[in-house]
C-alpha cells in the first residue's frame, strides 16, 4: 500500500494540514520541533507525494513531452539523452515518443501529451508529410495552449521558439575543407529536400563552391533521408559521377557510404574522401575516423530545456521566436586525403 499524508500525520501525531504545510515548506508559524517530527515520520515511512494529487492542486504535472523523428538515428538518441539529463536537473520528468519521421505520428503524440497534462513540449518535427498534415500539426500545437519549443528542426511558419544548429555554416565548412584539400568534384548526399536543415546545408555547400569559382552541378546531388541505407544507395550513383569526395549531410549516411565502399573493395580516403555531419560517438571509432561537422549537442539540449522551463515557470514572459543558433565545429580526422589539383582539373562541376 502506498504511504499517504494521513499515515505521516498519524506517525508524527499532528494533523494532515500540518504535514502538508511542512512538506511544502510553507512560510507559517510551525515550531521547529513539529517540523522535525513530520520530516522524521516522512523519512521513516518512505513517503513520496502522489504526483497526480499534487498536479490537481498546483495545475502542474512537472512532466515534459519530447517528440523526436527517429530514435534509431544516433544523433537523436544522443540528443534525447542530454535533454533527459537537463530535464531531470530542472526537477521535471520526461516522456517521449518516436515519430518515425511521420507528421501523423507527431500529431498522435501531441494528442497524447495534451491528454496527459504535460507542462510543455519539445519537438523535432518530422520531414515527411502532406501540406495538409503539416498545417494540421501546427494548428493543433497552437490549440494546446502549452509552451512548445523546437529542437534541431523547426516549423518556419510558426512564431514559437527554437534551438537550432547553424546548418548553413556547417555545410560551408564541410565543403570548404574538401576544396582546401584539392577536391573539385564533390558529391552531396543530402537529407529530404523539404527539410530546412537540409536546404541550409546545401546552401552552405553552394557558397563554398562559389568562393572557389566552381559552378553548382545538380547531377552531383543525391537526395537521401538521413538513414544508413540511403548512404549505401548514394554511393554507386555518386561514383558514377566521378566524384573524388562526398559531403554526407549526417554521419549515419556517411556510415552507409563506408559500408558500401567495402563491398566495392574501395578504400577511404584512398579512393574517396568523406565528410559527415553531427559527430555522433562512432565517428571517431570507425576506420578511418570520420571527419565531420560537430554539433554542440549537450549545449543545445540544455538550452532547449532552459527555454521551455522558463516559459512554464514565468508564463508572463514575452516569447522570443528568434531561433537560438549554435555554431558547429569541423572535427578533422582521417577520412579526407589531399589531392593534386593539377591532376584533377579535368573534372567539371
Amino acid at each position: 500500500m502506498r504511504v499517504t499524508i494521513k499515515d505521516v500525520a498519524r506517525q508524527a501525531g499532528v494533523s494532515t494540514s500540518t504535514v502538508s504545510l511542512v512538506l511544502n515548506n510553507k512560510p507559517v508559524s510551525i515550531s521547529q520541533e513539529t517540523r522535525n517530527a513530520v520530516l522524521a515520520a516522512a523519512r521513516e515511512l518512505n513517503y513520496r507525494p502522489n504526483q497526480l494529487a499534487v498536479s490537481l492542486v498546483t495545475q502542474k504535472s512537472k512532466t515534459l513531452g519530447l517528440i523526436i523523428p527517429d530514435n534509431s538515428n544516433l544523433f537523436f538518441a544522443q540528443l534525447s539523452k542530454h535533454i533527459e539529463t537537463a530535464v531531470n536537473a530542472a526537477g521535471y520528468t520526461l516522456i517521449y515518443g518516436n515519430s518515425n519521421d511521420s507528421v501523423r505520428t507527431d500529431l498522435h503524440y501531441l494528442h497524447i501529451f495534451g491528454d496527459r497534462g504535460v507542462d510543455g513540449i519539445i519537438i523535432s518535427p518530422s520531414a515527411f508529410g502532406t501540406p495538409d498534415e503539416y498545417w494540421s500539426c501546427l494548428s493543433f500545437i497552437y490549440s494546446l495552449k502549452l509552451p512548445v519549443v523546437f529542437i534541431d528542426r523547426s516549423m518556419e511558419e510558426s512564431n514559437l521558439p527554437s534551438v537550432l544548429p547553424d546548418n548553413f555554416t556547417g555545410g560551408y565548412i564541410a565543403t570548404r575543407h574538401l576544396l582546401d584539400q584539392g577536391h573539385r568534384v564533390i558529391g552531396c548526399c543530402t537529407g529530404p529536400a523539404n527539410l530546412n536543415s537540409s536546404e541550409q546545408r546545401l546552401n552552405g555547400y553552394r557558397k563554398a563552391l562559389d568562393e572557389y569559382g566552381i559552378p553548382f552541378n545538380p547531377t552531383l546531388i543525391y537526395q537521401g533521408d538521413f538513414s544508413t541505407e540511403s548512404g549505401q544507395k548514394a554511393l554507386p550513383y555518386l561514383l558514377g559521377q566521378n566524384v573524388t569526395a562526398v559531403f554526407a549531410f549526417n554521419d549515419m549516411m556517411a556510415f552507409g557510404i563506408y559500408k558500401e565502399m567495402h563491398s566495392y573493395n574501395l578504400s577511404i580516403p584512398g579512393d574517396l574522401s568523406i565528410v559527415g555531419f553531427d559527430d555522433i560517438f562512432f565517428a571517431e571509432l570507425i576506420q578511418p575516423p570520420l571527419t565531420t561537422v560537430a554539433q554542440p549537442i549537450a549545449e543545445m539540449a540544455a538550452e532547449v530545456v532552459k527555454t521551455l522551463v522558463s516559459q512554464i515557470e514565468t508564463p508572463s514572459r514575452e516569447i522570443n521566436a528568434v531561433p537560438k543558433t549554435f555554431s558547429p565545429v569541423l572535427k578533422v580526422r582521417g577520412s579526407v586525403r589531399k589531392i593534386d589539383t593539377k591532376q584533377h582539373n579535368g573534372g567539371t562541376q
